[in-house]
């Protein structure tokens, strides 16, 4: 297994793999993501350096999305909100590769990705809702700080996000 950046001439895949991911969150009662969300914005994060993927004999077993935390939420009490952190974000494994350990694998990734860009934590959000991930995070000792995170979609729809970082660099 390697960790790569994603390239442009991914994108198809990880369309097709993510729109998967949906469709299994979804049957599963977790709808915090759609046919747009993150779907569309990969674009984005692939021009941005910011999207990795997890690959194996050319297979893509999963992705995320990494990227240097600015603490841009006011309403969680980070450890030491200026420290040098990064932000973790759209982890997504592949439906044909589910419990066989790519979901820790991707956050073990992402955590020497960060500490090698000399980050001292390793962040991220996750929607209340999403106990599956929140197990995951909680399994790969993420610990959870104060406060709850309010992203408003619409006027009319907020989620809800628990704030978890994880020291990397002491």
């Amino acid at each position: 297994m390697k960790t790569v950046l994603a390239k442009q001439e991914d994108l198809l895949e990880i369309k097709s793999i993510f729109h998967k991911i949906v469709n299994n969150m979804i049957s599963n009662g977790i709808t915090i993501w759609n046919e747009y969300y993150p779907i569309e914005v990969f674009e984005e994060d692939i021009r941005n350096n910011n999207l990795y993927l997890l690959k194996e004999n050319n297979s893509i077993l999963g992705a995320f999305v990494m990227y240097e935390h600015k603490d841009i939420e006011t309403d969680v009490e980070w450890q030491e909100p200026s420290a040098k952190a990064f932000l973790l974000n759209r982890v997504g494994v592949n439906v044909d590769y589910l419990r066989k350990g790519i979901g820790q694998k991707l956050v073990e990734e992402a955590s020497i990705i960060a500490k090698e860009k000399q980050a001292k934590y390793l962040r991220l959000l996750v929607v209340d809702e999403n106990t599956p991930a929140i197990k995951l995070y909680e399994k790969c000792n993420f610990k959870r700080v104060n406060g709850i995170h309010e992203e408003k979609i619409r006027d009319d729809y907020s989620l809800f996000e628990y704030a978890y970082e994880k020291e990397i660099n002491k």
